[in-house]
């Protein structure tokens, strides 16, 4: 899920926030049971972690939110405490230092804490996604799909019932480019997977296949548009938050890259690929170690590593590797499809885009070591280059402590 799936347009979004709490307090008629990508689970609670500026003061704070603690007409100032904090974030949006960490069960293993971000959670019906026994779509796929059939309708010359206003956009803008459009073709269900790969010593996002090249078009598009010049290629995204990758780091899988295999972390050693990626960002190994080594959980007394958020400044060979790993994930060669739920942003990814796109500002990225207040089971490295605003993360979401994931979200700079 996503903030957009609850806030839009500078307010709550329906009655979702409700009904998520709901949920999670098991009452008015709902079940504590949430869809992840790790199974069904139970919540306990979550953390919000905000950047607040008194002054010429900037701090990040962090509050923890019980669900045991908001129960019956005892825990309602809690509750409504609790609602307006989450409310307020979903329309901040996960940005920069935002964030929001849930802790969870496996409904099958509670004695074992899953710490999950809102994206792990799978979008069911009663937040507008699909239910089981229905055919109601999650609504990024289901615009995906309802775009690509009002194009078709307008090529076949019928009439164009929905997204008519977002057919004219892209249709006029794809013509003076690639010239008349011949055909419509709706690729968005083939194979889309890009792991990440080392060259030399470099970390970067293949196209599949151990393939290293900045021209994605055809990897990455959700529709083909058949031109007389030239084809057109659209990467349908929708919602605030962009997913730039989200990738396995124990390796085992096939093309899956060992980063971080808990055997050799375990033993204090990180592999030379997971050093390459460490080096990138200008991550201590050490402290990266010890945070997960030191993981008591979140009632800890202290972060588990000393200034746990730091500014470092990279070098020129880091810089260089960083946006050399944020050139190979945007990519080239395609036109961004891009609904917010409240305004269409189509524009193509040239060349002068990619270089923007991953020009770092400035030589300085924010660590933090446990997250916000240092106690998670992850380190988060935040960003930002000429267009985008990103916030990547390595962290555990499988219920155990070492890392299982590394992942990087994206937002458009307005």
């Amino acid at each position: 899920m996503k903030p957009s799936d609850f806030a839009r347009k500078g307010s709550k979004y329906r009655d979702r926030t409700d009904v998520f709490f709901d949920k999670a307090l098991s009452q008015n008629g709902k079940v504590n049971h949430f869809k992840t990508d790790q199974g069904l689970v139970e919540m306990g609670g979550f953390e919000i972690t905000r950047q607040t500026k008194t002054g010429k003061t900037t701090k990040i704070v962090s509050n923890y939110f019980d669900f045991a603690e908001m129960r019956g007409s005892a825990g309602r100032a809690r509750m409504n405490a609790a609602k307006r904090a989450f409310n307020s974030l979903m329309l901040a949006g996960l940005r920069g230092k935002n964030n929001i960490e849930f802790t969870c069960n496996n409904v099958n293993s509670r004695n074992r804490d899953i710490y999950l971000d809102l994206g792990d959670f799978e979008k069911t019906e009663e937040f507008g996604g699909r239910g089981a026994n229905t055919t109601r779509q999650n609504f990024g796929t289901e615009y995906e799909k309802s775009l690509a059939k009002s194009l078709q309708d307008w090529k076949q010359g019928l009439p164009v019932t929905r997204w008519s206003d977002h057919v004219t956009a892209i249709t006029t803008q794809v013509q003076e480019k690639h010239g008349a459009i011949l055909e419509v073709i709706a690729t968005g269900e083939t194979d889309t997977k890009r792991p990440l790969v080392q060259k030399g010593s470099n970390i970067l996002i293949s196209v599949g296949g151990g393939t290293l090249t900045t021209d994605i078009g055809m990897k990455v598009a959700d529709i083909v548009l058949r031109c007389e010049k030239s084809d057109a290629y659209l990467s349908v995204k929708y919602g605030d938050t962009l997913s730039f990758f989200n990738c396995g780091v124990a390796g085992g899988g096939k093309n899956n890259i060992r980063l971080f295999p808990e055997g050799d972390l375990r033993r204090g050693e990180v592999p030379s690929a997971g050093q390459a990626y460490l080096d990138m960002f200008g991550i201590d190994h050490t402290d990266f170690l010890s945070v997960f080594e030191r993981y008591v959980g979140k009632d800890a007394a202290s972060a588990s590593v000393e200034n746990h958020l730091r500014t470092v400044t990279l070098t020129n060979s880091q810089k260089s590797a960083l946006q050399d790993l944020i050139a190979s994930g945007v990519g080239k060669g395609y036109w961004m499809t891009h609904y917010d739920g409240g305004k269409l942003h189509f524009y193509q990814i040239t060349d002068q885009y990619l270089r923007d796109a991953s020009s770092l500002i400035g030589n300085t990225i924010q660590l933090q070591y446990g997250g916000g207040n240092g106690k998670a089971k992850r380190i988060n490295m935040i960003f930002e280059t000429k267009l985008y605003e990103f916030s990547f993360n390595v962290r555990n979401k499988s219920g155990g402590v070492y890392p299982t994931h590394t992942n990087g979200d994206y937002f458009k700079k307005n």
